[in-house]
């Protein structure tokens, strides 16, 4: 994995991220943000994804495990 692809991925996954907290800021507006709504459960179980994808990716980036551009 290159510095390039690292980015572009923290850039994918940032876009998800805010797609997220719009409907996470939707439902809270409407009084269906809470751990009994099946929607919202969803919605935070894609936002641990996706850190849990980050912290994937930093480690890798600190562990030197990207190849370094050519």
């Amino acid at each position: 994995m290159t510095l390039e692809q690292y980015n572009e991925a923290i850039k994918q996954i940032v876009a998800e991220q805010q797609k997220i907290a719009q409907s996470t800021a939707q439902l809270a507006m409407t009084g269906q943000a809470n751990p009994t709504n099946p929607q919202f459960a969803q919605l935070v179980t894609s936002q641990w994804s996706l850190m849990q994808q980050i912290a994937k990716l930093n480690t890798e980036l600190m562990m030197g495990i990207m190849a370094p551009k050519k």
